[in-house]
């Protein structure tokens, strides 16, 4: 009897180690899905960032008059000889819409989109569900989106602010981990 109760206590004992044993197991993988996709997230931020401030910083560059041809909220075209070749250059960025990434797991996930001069938009799924430009003049304040129509009011934008969110591209356990950057821009031709 003592033997067979050693044997149910040992089973029992035994049973317990290997769910700890699973359930170790399981958070060891889910933290290194974790940090690989938050890894990825803050690499792609940064790419992101990267282009952003090289291009906004060139705004204007070897161009007389004026500079900006839009701006919006999420879209904006200027001109500058970003490629240093002496011939004056049109940008464009512009957010995609989510729709066009109906098949991607996360469903809020958009391209944002580049075009040098008349090249079609170019842009990759970076996880991008978030992108916003504010416009400041030369007093620091934030120049209304609803002017910005106008061009005397593109010509007194002197400094760009972006804001980016990016999130993974797959969920871990029911959410989307995301890196953001905002920084602004004050592009010496301006």
């Amino acid at each position: 009897m003592a033997s067979l109760i050693d044997i149910i206590t040992a089973t029992f004992i035994g049973g317990i180690i290997i769910l700890m044993i699973i359930g170790i197991n399981f958070y060891i993988q889910t933290s290194a899905s974790e940090i690989n996709y938050s890894s990825i997230a803050q690499r792609n931020i940064q790419e992101i960032s990267n282009l952003l401030a090289y291009d906004f910083s060139k705004i204007g560059y070897r161009v007389t008059g004026s500079k900006i041809r839009y701006a919006d909220s999420t879209n904006i075209t200027f001109l500058s000889d970003i490629n240093n070749d002496g011939i004056i250059d049109s940008v464009r960025y512009v957010l995609g819409s989510k729709n066009e990434l109906l098949n991607t797991p996360n469903p809020e996930d958009k391209i944002l989109y580049r075009a040098l001069n008349n090249e079609q938009l170019k842009g990759s799924n970076l996880g991008v569900v978030s992108f916003k430009l504010t416009y400041y003049d030369s007093t620091t304040s934030k120049v209304n989106y609803n002017l910005l129509t106008q061009q005397t009011y593109r010509d007194k934008i002197k400094a760009i602010e972006y804001y980016i969110r990016v999130e993974s591209l797959a969920p871990i356990e029911g959410y989307y981990l995301g890196a953001e950057i905002k920084k602004v821009i004050r592009p010496k031709n301006l």
